[in-house]
């Protein structure tokens, strides 16, 4: 239904998968970025208008990515008509976005994938710490391949390169949960 979405606009590139359509652009200069992705913006309103779609403000986000050696020298305002309030609602700048499950920052360190990867091995972790008492060998290395295993894999091409101390948290974890199922 959306697929003709990228003929919206020339400049801008679209990433789209199932319900989520990702927006790319790029510039060195600021002052540029904000001026085009606001003017190709008004221009992708007008193809959700004509094809009676509305865009979840909430949801829409953007993250300017640039070297962690440089601050940006300026505030960025990107703005989207939203036709309930009948005004402009400036977007949310963040500092990393989430794209197919995986976090990526504005200075693409990984940090923030990895520490929310950590979180959610940590519970798993202790969730087969509790039940290691309860239930065999077999069915906890089940649960591992299953439950924490897809978690370490997932996208691992792109956030592996990050620093050792990050991945070595997920080691450290990966190890505890691997102890407490051969009880070693």
């Amino acid at each position: 239904y959306i697929n003709d979405i990228c003929n919206s606009s020339k400049v801008l590139k679209f990433h789209l998968f199932a319900d989520d359509t990702n927006i790319l652009y790029s510039n060195k200069d600021l002052a540029s970025l904000e001026s085009v992705m606001n003017t190709e913006l008004a221009k992708l309103q007008d193809w959700f208008s004509a094809n009676k779609l509305t865009i979840n403000i909430k949801k829409s986000n953007f993250v300017i990515f640039h070297s962690p050696r440089r601050k940006l020298q300026r505030q960025v305002n990107i703005k989207f008509f939203d036709y309930q309030s009948n005004k402009y609602i400036f977007l949310e700048h963040k500092d990393y976005v989430k794209y197919l499950g995986v976090l990526i920052d504005s200075k693409l360190s990984w940090k923030p994938h990895i520490n929310s990867l950590s979180d959610k091995v940590s519970r798993i972790v202790g969730l087969l710490s509790k039940l290691r008492h309860y239930l065999p060998k077999h069915t906890l290395i089940t649960m591992y391949k299953s439950l924490l295993q897809p978690l370490l894999s997932y996208g691992i091409t792109i956030w592996g390169q990050a620093g050792k101390k990050l991945k070595d948290k997920l080691l450290i974890l990966q190890k505890r949960a691997l102890r407490l199922i051969f009880h070693i």
